[in-house]
């Protein structure tokens, strides 16, 4: 073993004293760092791995203003099982005009939802609504105080309120919405009369694919089919993509958050370096005296920082790698994807990288000046030249 690595090996005997503060600082900057790269990259992969739920289906073909042609449908029958849905903004009201409320409005076939299942909260009058029937998300029943069995009008079609809805598998593939859904059957919808020439909708087909049909293929060759036709297509390998850059947007501000947590936990390390060093100048000065060259006593040292910082970071990665079990735990609920829950490698190497990184570099400095110790200070005092 190297005559520097035993030394710090026996030098790290006497405990911790003066390097805790660099251990616990070290340790918190890696862990808020981890655990936010952990969090984001396990959400990523949770959209990912629910992505046919979240789409409502392997393929998506988006049609705007207008509903597919025969010859249309014809190619998405072809290619596997349909769903269509039509979605459009609404004012859903009181029956007796009293309040009115910007509703998220839903028209959905009987092949709805090909993956996942719609729910309704406990006393609801069927599993889905039919005909002159409305299931409601709970912030619509919340602001017009409405409950299961009453009454609302939405355009020209007075509804009843079938169910409250708990669980509507595709709401995160949705994207943004001004209001909250009300859910009715395709010809609940045409008795609203809100689908005219120049109304504001899209039309959604969602094609659940043969085992084994590649997604991106079938829609590459859709869109070649029909050049003209304006679709947008999407399949499950990205199914919420606005919430995914989302979620990589915030990843990567928390990110930055956590380098400075870093930077300033740095600080800490910088002190704690300092404090622990002016504490061995006397030790310092004997193995001088013992012919210790500069060299050997900085090597020695800065193999110290670094057992005391590889512990430090272990703690910190265990922590942040943890993160994902820890929010999926106490705030799973109320997420809409959950996390996936596995050991995510990037985001912990580049914590590690990072955490050694701002030791060394907030550490370089005091150990420079206990490199300059000079072995008449054993005997005089300090008497090496001033630091500028």
């Amino acid at each position: 073993m190297p005559l520097a690595l035993r030394l710090a090996l026996r030098d790290l005997r006497g405990g911790l004293t003066g390097l805790r503060l660099l251990a616990v600082c070290l340790a918190l900057g890696v862990a808020a760092l981890a655990g936010v790269g952990s969090l984001s990259a396990a959400i990523v992969a949770g959209l990912a791995a629910q992505g046919q739920s979240i789409l409502g289906g392997d393929l998506e073909v988006r049609i705007t203003q207008r509903q597919a042609t025969a010859p249309e449908r014809a190619a998405f029958a072809r290619s596997g099982t349909v769903s269509e849905t039509v979605r459009m903004r609404a004012m859903a009201t009181r029956p007796d005009g009293s309040e009115a409320v910007l509703a998220e409005l839903k028209g959905v076939d009987a092949a709805y939802p090909l993956y996942g299942a719609l729910e309704m909260e406990p006393g609801a009058l069927a599993n889905r609504p039919a005909g002159a029937q409305v299931a409601i998300a709970p912030a619509l029943a919340d602001r017009l105080r409405l409950r299961v069995g009453e009454q609302v009008k939405i355009g020209n079609a007075m509804f009843t309120v079938s169910g409250i809805i708990a669980v509507e598998p595709d709401r995160v593939g949705e994207g943004f919405t001004f209001g909250p859904v009300a859910l009715v059957d395709l010809a609940g919808l045409e008795m609203t009369g809100l689908v005219q020439p120049g109304s504001l909708y899209r039309t959604h087909y969602r094609i659940r694919l043969p085992a084994g049909e590649d997604p991106a293929g079938v829609g590459k060759a859709l869109v070649q089919r029909f050049p003209d036709s304006g679709f947008a297509v999407q399949d499950r390998s990205n199914g919420a993509p606005g919430t995914r850059r989302f979620i990589e947007r915030l990843g990567q501000f928390l990110t930055l958050v956590g380098l400075t947590a870093l930077v300033v936990a740095g600080v800490g390390v910088g002190n704690g370096v300092a404090a622990y060093l002016d504490g061995k100048r006397g030790g310092i000065a004997t193995l001088k005296v013992l012919g210790a060259h500069s060299r050997t006593i900085y090597q020695s040292y800065v193999a110290q920082i670094l057992i005391v910082s590889a512990g430090a970071i272990l703690v910190g990665l265990a922590v942040g790698a943890a993160v994902p079990w820890v929010v999926r735990l106490v705030a799973g609920d109320a997420l809409p994807v959950a996390p996936r829950l596995s050991l995510y490698p990037a985001p912990l190497l580049m914590s590690a990288v990072y955490g050694t990184l701002i030791a060394l570099a907030f550490a370089v400095i005091p150990l420079a000046r206990a490199r300059a110790v000079s072995a008449a200070s054993l005997f005089r005092g300090s008497v090496e030249d001033g630091w500028r």
